[in-house]
């Protein structure tokens, strides 16, 4: 299949294949292709790198990411698109394609997708491992996450996501944007909204605008807030009833009873009065790890 770089030639290979972009699978294709090297240069994918394209669609920014990587491993649910990928990267030795969810749960990532990556990394041919992706829109928020807690070694992730959930992603503490998905992505990593994307840029063309965004992991981050279980489910518990005090929103969620919640803000020094979207990043981790001893102790 000759080479894609516009969107007239893309509609056209739907066409031909009798194929439509799914609404549901959050199908957009970034179709620019001074973006998709704008994209690949501020990954910094090196010729010693191994990269995950998370929902590879058309493999237009595989392609790309082909040529600058020493392997790239894509993933795609739809068999169709999929089916437009493989003849679109017909050749190129250093892609291997994975037909299926990158995702196993709302909670976990595929075993196929580790699997691979754990194989090539275990080789020891590569010097980092990045994840470069045009994430579907309908999973971007579950697939982030899951990414950051994979145990994968990821040295840099750069993703284009919804707007929306770039601001959740970045969003800092007193925020209308900021929540539990802010709190356990940068609990794993430092976050950097790089650009945005207009419509126009996508096929079909979303109704929303889209941006760029720079995960850097940092592991030492992570351990600062102690069993990460217990902090997750401390931030989403806090975050289920905005609306009320942070007292009341752990109460009101079954994790603790009204007084022991009252005891356990007492003991990070947290004001009573205080909700969800007002409370930090380093007073959370501490009242993940106050909240685990007082577990512990009932």
């Amino acid at each position: 299949m000759r080479e894609v770089r516009t969107k007239s030639q893309l509609v056209a290979v739907f066409r031909f294949l009798r194929l439509r972009p799914a609404k549901a699978l959050g199908q957009n294709f970034l179709v620019d292709p001074n973006l998709l090297d704008f994209i690949v240069r501020t990954a910094q994918v090196g010729p010693d790198d191994l990269v995950l394209d998370i929902g590879c669609g058309t493999g237009l920014l595989t392609a790309h990411l082909a040529d600058a990587a020493a392997r790239v491993i894509g993933i795609e649910l739809d068999r169709g698109v999929l089916s437009v990928c493989r003849r679109y990267l017909e050749g190129r030795a250093n892609v291997e394609l994975l037909s299926g969810d990158a995702l196993a749960s709302k909670h976990a990532l595929s075993s196929a997708l580790l699997d691979a990556a754990r194989r090539e990394l275990g080789s020891g041919r590569y010097r980092a491992l990045r994840v470069v992706s045009n994430l579907p829109y309908s999973a971007a928020s579950a697939i982030v996450p899951n990414l950051l807690e994979s145990g994968l070694p990821i040295a840099g992730m750069l993703v284009t996501v919804q707007k929306e959930v770039a601001e959740r992603l970045a969003a800092a503490v007193g925020s209308e944007h900021y929540g539990a998905l802010s709190l356990v992505v940068q609990a794993n990593a430092q976050v950097e909204l790089v650009r945005l994307l207009p419509p126009e840029v996508f096929w079909p063309r979303p109704k929303v605008i889209s941006a760029v965004v720079r995960l850097t992991p940092r592991p030492e981050a992570r351990a600062a807030a102690g069993d990460f279980e217990a902090f997750k489910t401390l931030v989403r518990a806090a975050f289920a009833h905005r609306r009320k005090t942070l007292v009341n929103s752990l109460a009101a969620s079954h994790l603790l009873s009204q007084a022991d919640a009252a005891q356990l803000l007492t003991r990070c020094d947290v004001p009573a009065s205080a909700r969800a979207q007002d409370v930090g990043l380093s007073q959370y981790r501490l009242l993940a790890r106050c909240f685990s001893q007082l577990k512990g102790t009932t």
